[in-house]
């Protein structure tokens, strides 16, 4: 029987702390099958109950994956945002990723009232539609709708072939070839069941969860240059956010 307990915390979470720590130092690697409730149980020393309680919590967390029939499986850790504006590219390589992008297609179109407004269009101005899917090491990671105003793709359309596309990063295409400066972005995140098209391009099940993230982007003049939909699988991607106490006056 192995001794991990100290006192204090519950025995469930003490277990589910010191699995947790292997995890995290790489001694259960992505794949990696843990022992059954019953080896846990005689393990440690503990009822099934309590080793139970410590395998959901991991579950949880997304830790672990528990597969009826076949056992509890190591995840790898899910991908978070940087926390400032980043392109998919940057923030995949800050991880430890190698981005990519793949079925990159591109055409005018006009906007709809939404997107209009949005982008803060004059009438009769059309935008430019950009839609690919996003990878991670090989992985699809999300599928990309971009909108951004026709007199940016006009200044160098040579640059916005799919072939490019497939290649770059969309911002970088922006401030590096094109001069246009970004700033700020505004964001919102709800989560959805996937469709049949949407888990056909991620590698998904229809129905999975997945996040759908909406960003506006601001250049440094503050004027909208692009309005994107993100979709990734909730079981790849954690959204996070950095909250900080605001100051008090007295």
């Amino acid at each position: 029987m192995e001794n991990i307990f100290t006192g204090g915390l519950p025995l469930y979470q003490q277990i589910q702390n010191h699995l947790e720590s292997l995890i995290i130092n790489g001694q259960l690697g992505p794949g990696h099958q843990l022992p059954s409730e019953k080896e846990l149980e005689v393990q440690f020393g503990v009822s099934r109950v309590t080793v139970r309680r410590a395998l959901q919590e991991l579950s949880i967390d997304g830790k672990i994956q528990t597969v009826t029939g076949k056992g509890s499986f190591v995840l790898k850790p899910k991908i978070e945002p940087l926390t400032a504006l980043t392109s998919f590219s940057e923030n995949m390589r800050a991880q430890g990723y190698k981005p990519s992008y793949q079925n990159a297609v591109i055409f005018i179109i006009s906007p709809n009232p939404k997107i209009k407004g949005i982008l803060d269009l004059k009438e009769g101005e059309n935008v430019a539609y950009l839609t690919r899917e996003m990878l991670a090491d090989g992985l699809p990671m999300a599928i990309q709708d971009a909108f951004f105003p026709e007199r940016i793709y006009s200044r160098n359309p040579e640059l916005f072939t799919p072939e490019i596309l497939n290649n770059i990063s969309f911002y970088k295409v922006l401030e590096i070839e094109l001069g246009v400066l970004l700033k700020r972005a505004e964001e919102s995140v709800d989560a959805a069941p996937a469709t049949e098209e949407e888990a056909r391009k991620l590698n998904i099940n229809p129905g999975d969860v997945v996040l759908i993230i909406k960003r506006t982007t601001f250049d440094i003049n503050d004027q909208p240059v692009e309005y994107v939909k993100l979709v990734f699988p909730a079981e790849r991607y954690r959204y996070k956010v950095e909250l900080f106490r605001p100051s008090k006056s007295d």
